[in-house]
């Protein structure tokens, strides 16, 4: 038998205030990831004179440290105080970030600072992440989950608009080190921003807590084995999968099939963070309207017409830039009304003294998938052709709306109670 929802049947008030400080915290602290994430390569390349392996390296290991070590920090997560756990991250990430620049103005930085950097740098985002998600159902309302994850990706997107175009105004005045500055003044800010205490206290979980090891088996076994979250599970894994096969071969195709400059490659990521932004926006109406099924079916099958654009961009009718910006915005806009529906599901149906463990559990799957799905990207490209590449990704992400039609979840509204039932 599957675990009965615990969470739905504890209507609780939130904390607006403490909620409203960890927004503005997650601000910043996407400020300071999109400001890192941004400059750290800049700096392998144009200080250090790194190649295309090292830079490889650099990007996938923040990546790496969820895969490797996202189980056990979500299990620690769930042994230890969200607020400090994220505060420490937080002044962590402050502290290599700001080592950087130090160590340039000193004459001592090299590509081994950058590298021990971004994996430190990889394990304090795990911290947060996981603290962070596991510490929102203390600060809201049990039927507001999805409106709060809605505002949080909101605060993302508006990062991922301005960020860069910020960090791009600090490299032409200072070395690229030297902006990195910015980076560790949002860590900074983040940390001061988190709110004092949550809105509850965490409830114990009932009967004894299992062992370390043991609890981190017991979230892969409910991130799978419950019927509703392996729903949730699969369709976040498919679309994820898209998304990375697409990434693959997007510059490749925008740049060298469609022939457009790097620099409007580049602006076609601003109009993809509009369209996240948007979607964050009108999120939450949507959800109250159509609800948690409706809403991520609708989106994953919204999907499909947005690749199909891309793909047919040499023989639509009009500019070949303008539909690549359509599918841009597009695609952004839906996945994010994707991952705004299914944000609250795992905790309403979770205990929050397991629920660090088991959103790890999750996280173990739905992000283990990418580097997976990169790599088959690239292999199927230069075997096939980048356009066979565009359709599996337009495939791949309808496809994530099967396992919800086929679950509890497709009649969900704010809730396990489908529309029209009492809560």
């Amino acid at each position: 038998m599957n675990p009965a929802p615990t969470l739905t049947t504890a209507k609780r008030q939130g904390n607006p205030a403490a909620f409203r400080r960890l927004l503005a915290s997650n601000a910043f602290e996407a400020v300071a990831d999109n400001a890192t994430r941004t400059l750290l390569p800049v700096i392998a390349v144009a200080s250090l004179g790194a190649g295309t392996v090292e830079v490889g390296l650099l990007n996938a290991l923040g990546l790496g440290a969820f895969l490797v070590l996202g189980l056990p920090i979500g299990a620690l997560v769930d042994r230890l105080p969200k607020l400090p756990a994220m505060r420490a991250a937080d002044l962590a990430r402050a502290a290599l970030i700001l080592a950087i620049p130090l160590l340039f103005l000193l004459g001592s930085l090299d590509m081994w600072h950058l590298l021990v950097a971004a994996a430190l740098l990889g394990i304090a985002d795990v911290f947060f992440t996981s603290a962070s998600g596991a510490l929102v159902p203390s600060l809201v309302g049990s039927n507001e989950l999805g409106g709060a994850y809605a505002r949080l990706q909101r605060a993302s997107s508006l990062a991922s608009i301005g960020t860069p175009a910020v960090a791009t105004a600090g490299l032409k005045v200072l070395a690229a080190p030297l902006a990195l500055v910015l980076g560790g003044f949002g860590y900074l800010c983040s940390a001061l921003l988190l709110p004092r205490a949550s809105g509850h206290a965490t409830p114990p979980a009932a009967g004894p807590r299992p062992r370390f090891w043991r609890s981190i088996a017991q979230g892969l076994s409910m991130a799978v084995g419950h019927r509703t979250m392996r729903a949730l599970l699969l369709s976040n894994l498919l679309l994820n999968a898209a998304a990375i096969l697409g990434n693959s071969v997007l510059a490749v195709f925008v740049i060298s099939s469609l022939g457009f400059s790097a620099a409007t490659f580049a602006l076609v990521g601003t109009v993809s963070a509009s369209g996240s932004l948007v979607a964050s926006l009108i999120a939450p109406r949507l959800l109250g309207r159509l609800g948690i099924g409706r809403l991520k079916i609708a989106a994953s099958l919204g999907c499909v017409p947005a690749v199909a654009a891309l793909a047919l961009a040499e023989i639509l009718p009009g500019p070949a830039l303008a539909w690549v910006a359509a599918q841009s915005f597009l695609w952004a806009f839906m996945l994010v009304l994707a991952t705004v529906a299914g944000a609250g599901v795992i905790p309403q149906l979770c205990e929050e003294s397991r629920l660090g463990t088991v959103m790890a559990g999750n996280r173990f799957f739905t992000l283990g998938i990418m580097p997976v799905a990169s790599i088959a990207g690239g292999i199927a490209a230069s075997a096939f052709g980048i356009q066979p590449v565009l359709w599996a990704w337009a495939l791949l992400a309808g496809l994530s709306a099967v396992p919800i039609l086929f679950s509890p979840l497709r009649s969900w509204h704010l809730g396990p109670e489908p529309r029209g039932t009492n809560a």
